[in-house]
């Protein structure tokens, strides 16, 4: 596989400076970017969600040309002509500078799958999970847990029973007639979200762990997966809405 980092492509492994906060405390933000065999889908979107969480918690982003390095590497890897997974990690170095690590792998689609998902054990909140930081160990935890119990992804709650997103996706809920997101501020701005709100009337609003049931369907969001039906959140039930996932999807792979 190769990658970039600091000026050249390497095919060898990612060598990490022992002192960098990088690797002391996964200190960093990273965006994970689909690329459709044509276009990298909603690009732009993502390097500014980037660029504001770097911004907000202190550090510069490095004006380098990122599209043009990612369709390098896409092509030095084989995957111009095909789907692809393309992350770019902004690293935190010793001196408090953002060195970025641009990696791409082959995507494959399910274009078919609906997800059953769980509400986490413990409900947090903190200020950081409102940015895509690289310290995801509590998300990482809290979705290995739940995928040893059967599930697909796990649901992050608050500590007073809010629903947020689950650990890789944002969440909407639907009546029939209006869709309704959870989480407000407590959330991780969904590029995703924001491309279904174009086409679909999305309110904002506060669902409690315990009130999931008032709503007929649930979806899964994100850049990779687009618009997916989830039907069951612990013992609770959804009809899947393949038509609205459809249109959705549709929109946020097909950029």
């Amino acid at each position: 596989m190769t990658y970039y980092r600091a000026g050249k492509f390497h095919d060898d492994g990612v060598v990490q400076n022992i002192a960098a906060p990088s690797f002391r405390f996964g200190a960093g933000i990273f965006e994970t970017i689909l690329f459709n065999g044509k276009n990298l889908c909603f690009f732009n979107q993502h390097l500014d969600r980037m660029g504001s969480s770097l911004e907000k918690l202190g550090f510069i982003v490095p004006p380098i040309d990122y599209a043009e390095i990612v369709m390098d590497v896409l092509e030095r890897c084989g995957l111009s002509k095909q789907m692809a997974r393309v992350n770019i990690f902004a690293l935190i170095d010793e001196n408090d500078m953002v060195d970025p690590v641009i990696t791409a792998a082959p995507y494959t689609p399910q274009p078919d799958k609906r997800y059953r998902v769980c509400t986490v054990t413990d409900g947090v909140q903190h200020p950081l999970l409102g940015h895509k930081t690289m310290n995801y160990m509590y998300n990482w935890l809290q979705r290995r847990s739940a995928i040893q119990k059967g599930y697909d992804d796990a649901v992050l709650i608050s500590r007073d029973n809010l629903v947020t997103e689950t650990t890789t996706a944002a969440l909407l809920f639907g009546d029939g007639e209006r869709f309704c997101v959870p989480g407000g501020k407590m959330r991780l701005p969904s590029i995703a979200l924001e491309i279904a709100r174009s086409i679909l009337p999305v309110y904002d609003c506060s669902v409690r762990s315990y009130s999931v049931g008032n709503f007929r369907y649930a979806y899964m969001l994100n850049s990779l997966i687009g618009m997916r039906p989830v039907t069951a959140i612990n013992g609770t039930m959804f009809m899947p809405d393949d038509h609205n996932c459809k249109a959705v999807t549709e929109k946020i792979c097909g950029c």
